[in-house]
């Protein structure tokens, strides 16, 4: 056994350092290494993943790759095309060599030699003066005198004159392009012909395929993008689209142009929908497994979207389930969930700028801290201002009946049991208006490579009779995307700040921020970057006043849908107080803690399933404990510091953000 044990293992090892890559036959070799010499104006890898020829993977389980001569021969030609797309025209496969790497294997060595680009020494635009709007839109070109004549941006600079022409009603404007090309004397001339024809503006409103929702509804949406008489632009029929599909009756827009009316001078707008089934009935179970939380439970939900017409939209959920705090093998409690709740939304309720919305929910709880039932109630009025911004003002109603908490809350209240600040006896009441507005220009929600998320959220606690805490609770958040090659940097950092106004005691525990968990400072789980107090055997959170916590991630592809992130993460948090600047204690960059992971990431139609691992960072160079902070604002009766593990695991749907 021993034996078997120790030849698997030097098996893996090495399989893990390449040593058991296939290999071919002296006619068909394995290419294990493909190197390109004298590549330096463009991208190397870029260039290679555009060839037929590839190099083998490093391990036992990759892919491996056979040469082929008939394709090497071919790859010659394609690397001099993807120079002179590029504007290197001399560029040329000097020598291509076959160095032996063993057994059946070869490596490909592909010399090139660049030579001089071709650069634009005259650029010529003719026929734009017929279009003075076009040509003061249309800016710097992407191809300009000096710069090496690419074909990307000679084909760039031709959609970008077509681009102003068409955003200033020139809709039927046409555009060619000619070069001439002198290799002898590394030059380009390149010139532009606009024919710039009749300014056209917005004709009339044509909609087809709708037989159970009204038509107006539907114009309705077009008219907050265009309106009839307005310049011609077909950036707004695309903005019409995206409104007419957000209203989520319809499985396919189309918004396009019409036949030019000439004696007019104007362009019907058409719009073509194809109605989807109105109703939708959902059944399922799920799982939720963390290191602090397990819970099993039954989802069914209905969801009407054109109820008694005029696209109302009526929605009823239903969740029950059994949750285990921290796990079933070593349950301190545990205990049956469920949530029901019930949404209904309206279009258009006041002006077609401004929808309404209402949802209720009653829901039996479990948490850390406390057992709970609940009843929430949201009243909104959501803005429909630009495609890209989100507006919601609403009124919200939260009642809470704890139990179970069997710990003071307030460690400095009275010892004879338990306290719960500003809440009267069990019942804690939250009543507040918020307003949330978010400014979203990522390329994708679900699957992000670039843009920019832009967002702010704030909350005026008001009383009701003798119930409910006055306060002022904001979250501003910034996420920004950008690629880097084959991956993606991200970044995120928000503040969390609540603010008692008059108000004598902390806050209620439902009001208060916690961090940790997938969604944040990774180095902890799930609200574990918190204040604490000792129930029973237990540590359990309380939340403060304050939060803070930014990431920074890379995230790359490895094989397929499966991909890869590596990320630091920080985050403090504030304690627990009725002093309105309490919060600021959060904002300390000394008290930050912080975190350092890897995770792996499968894509899917609904999010990526995640993976990640998180340890904490110690404060100096020492693995003991003492060098890792301690939770905020948390000790043991004997005044020693309480140390939360250094690592966490979290597994979820969807990035972390």
């Amino acid at each position: 056994m021993v034996r078997s044990a120790a030849v698997l293992a030097l098996a893996f090892a090495l399989g893990a350092g390449g040593c058991l890559r296939a290999r071919g036959t002296p006619e068909e070799p394995v290419v294990v290494g493909f190197e390109l010499e004298g590549v330096r104006a463009v991208d190397a890898d870029a260039l290679k993943s555009k060839l037929a020829t590839q190099a083998s993977g490093r391990f036992a389980w990759d892919e491996a790759w056979r040469l082929d001569p008939d394709a090497l021969a071919v790859d010659r030609r394609r690397v001099e095309a993807y120079y002179r797309e590029r504007g290197y025209y001399a560029a040329r496969v000097e020598d291509v060599r076959l160095v032996p790497a063993g057994a059946g294997r070869v490596k490909v060595v592909m010399r090139v030699v660049e030579g001089s680009p071709i650069r634009v020494a005259k650029l010529i635009v003719n026929g734009l003066e017929q279009a003075p709007e076009a040509r003061a839109r249309l800016g710097k070109l992407p191809l300009r005198e000096g710069e090496v004549f690419a074909e990307g941006r000679y084909d760039a600079t031709r959609a970008a004159i077509a681009g102003a022409l068409s955003a200033t009603g020139y809709a039927t404007a046409e555009v060619s392009q000619r070069a001439v090309v002198v290799p002898e004397a590394a030059t380009a001339e390149v010139i532009y012909d606009v024919a710039a024809g009749p300014r056209w503006k917005f004709g009339p409103i044509f909609i087809a395929g709708t037989a159970a929702l009204p038509r107006d509804r539907i114009r309705e949406q077009v008219l907050g993008a265009l309106k009839p008489g307005d310049w011609f632009d077909d950036v707004r029929l695309a903005q019409a689209q995206a409104r007419v599909f957000d209203l989520g009756v319809f499985g396919g827009v189309r918004v396009t142009r019409g036949q030019p009316d000439r004696a007019r001078g104007t362009i019907p707008v058409v719009v073509a929908v194809r109605e989807a089934p109105f109703r939708t009935l959902r059944f399922g179970p799920g799982l939720g497994i963390t290191a602090i939380r397990w819970d099993a439970h039954a989802l069914l939900g209905w969801q009407h979207r054109n109820f008694q017409g005029d696209l109302r939209r009526l929605g009823t959920e239903a969740r029950l389930g059994y949750a285990w705090l921290p796990s079933p093998l070593n349950a301190t409690k545990e205990g049956t969930v469920g949530l029901v709740a019930t949404e209904f939304s309206q279009p258009g309720a006041f002006t077609r700028w401004v929808d309404a919305s209402a949802r209720l929910e009653i829901e039996k709880g479990i948490e850390q801290a406390y057992d709970f039932y609940s009843e929430r109630l949201r009243l909104g009025l959501p803005l429909r201002i630009r495609s890209r911004w989100t507006l919601v003002p609403s009124y919200n109603l939260e009642v809470y009946e704890l139990s179970n908490y069997g710990v003071q809350f307030d460690p400095g209240a009275p010892t004879g049991g338990p306290a719960l600040e500003n809440c009267r006896g069990s019942v804690c009441l939250l009543t507040y208006l918020e307003q949330r507005v978010a400014w979203d220009g990522r390329d994708n929600p679900v699957n992000t490579r670039r843009g920019l998320y832009v967002g702010f959220a704030v909350q005026e606690g008001i009383d009701v009779g003798s119930y409910g805490y006055r306060y002022l609770r904001f979250v501003p958040e910034l996420r920004v995307f950008w690629p880097f090659g084959w991956a993606v940097v991200a970044f995120r950092t928000r503040i969390g700040a609540l603010v008692p106004i008059g108000e004598t005691g902390d806050p209620p525990i439902v009001a208060r921020f916690n961090a940790g968990g997938p969604l944040s400072m990774r180095g902890y789980y799930t609200r574990r970057l918190s204040k604490m107090v000792r129930q029973g055997n237990e540590w359990v959170p309380v939340g403060g006043n304050g939060l803070v916590d930014g990431t920074v991630e890379l995230r790359f592809p490895i094989a397929g849908e499966l991909g890869g992130a590596l990320f630091l993460d920080a985050g403090n948090v504030a304690d627990a107080s009725s002093v309105p600047s309490a919060w600021q204690a959060a904002l300390d960059p000394t008290l930050l803690q912080w975190a350092a992971g890897l995770g792996l990431r499968y894509r899917t139609p609904f999010g990526p399933v995640r993976l990640d691992l998180g340890v904490r960072l110690p404060d100096r160079l020492s693995t003991a404990s003492e060098a890792f902070p301690a939770v905020p604002y948390t000790r043991w009766p004997d005044g020693a510091l309480h140390r939360e593990p250094i690592a966490a695991v979290h597994i979820s749907l969807g990035e972390a953000f």
